[in-house]
């Protein structure tokens, strides 16, 4: 049996694909090119915390998200592995030997410095150094990224973003925030406003920043189109309950139902509230798409 090495692994989770992940990956991709290998990256579809306790953070991309950042790193082959009771089971022992060594045919593998892994999350890159490199293994571990004195953390981006803090999540992202979905029928109200608009039905299992209006910028139908949008439950209209994701996209009136969207989250820009009447409420409309063409202009992502 053939039992050479034919991968190098970034091992984590990656929520965000953050810069601090892109570090990783990028020397992950390095250490492949300089022996040979091909560049794979394991993670796993469900948050680790759903299973072992706590329950799963608001997480700032879905797994399919999560993937395709990944592999926009130069990363070859994502692992995508279901993180289920067996697999935590494991030893760190068992992992390395298991999973890297026998199953995956690891020839190098990269971590950060806070990455534990096994049972009780008791593997360290100290045990990773020394088991890992008796079995031939290149073991690489990799600094925190800091920014602003503190390490980024998907937990930090996370903290921004339900603040409302975009600027400042996407500047630790390397890109901005965004939401991804289908778009849905809505109840037409913006077309009657004279700023028609498309809905999103977010992921329920992600994180999302207040309610209120954005400066945004929406990728659909092949296009980059400059947007406002609105998160929240539109009391002007009497609606409660039912969150939706809406962007009314300057100078685009395409019919794009059941199309996928992403929406770039740029900047808030006042929080959502009930108007007076729909004249007012298109009025401000008005305001809030002069200060979303700014923003596209400021924000430098």
């Amino acid at each position: 049996m053939n039992d050479r090495p034919v991968r190098a692994i970034a091992l984590g989770f990656f929520d965000g694909v953050h810069r601090g992940h892109a570090s990783i990956l990028h020397k992950t991709v390095e250490a492949a090119r300089e022996l040979g290998l091909r560049p794979a990256a394991l993670t796993f579809r469900q948050h680790p915390r759903a299973l072992t306790g706590g329950g799963a953070p608001p997480l700032l991309t879905t797994a399919e998200r999560r993937a395709a950042l990944i592999a926009g790193q130069g990363i070859e082959e994502v692992l995508m592995l279901d993180f289920d009771r067996s697999f935590a089971s494991q030893t760190p022992e068992q992992f390395i030997f298991d999973v890297l060594h026998r199953e995956y045919r690891c020839g190098a593998v990269v971590t950060g410095e806070n990455y534990r892994f096994g049972c009780g999350a008791q593997g360290t890159p100290a045990l990773l150094h020394q088991e890992g490199e008796a079995l031939g293994m290149r073991v690489i571990t990799c600094p925190a990224v800091t920014d602003g004195g503190k390490p980024i953390s998907s937990t930090r981006i996370r903290r921004l973003v339900e603040a409302g803090e975009l600027e400042d999540a996407g500047r630790l992202l390397g890109r901005p925030f965004s939401l991804a979905g289908q778009v849905v029928h809505g109840r037409r109200v913006g077309r009657r406003l004279g700023f028609p608009t498309i809905n999103l039905a977010p992921e329920p299992e992600l994180a999302l920043p207040p309610h209120g209006v954005y400066a945004a910028r929406v990728h659909i139908a092949g296009q980059t189109v400059p947007a406002v949008t609105n998160i929240g439950v539109r009391p002007t209209f009497g609606e409660s309950g039912s969150l939706s994701v809406e962007s009314y996209l300057m100078d685009f009136d395409r019919q794009v139902y059941e199309q996928t969207a992403q929406v770039d989250l740029l900047r808030f820009l006042r929080p959502e509230q009930a108007f007076p009447s729909a004249d007012a409420l298109r009025e401000q409309i008005a305001r809030d798409v002069q200060s979303a063409l700014r923003a596209q202009h400021e924000v430098k992502l």
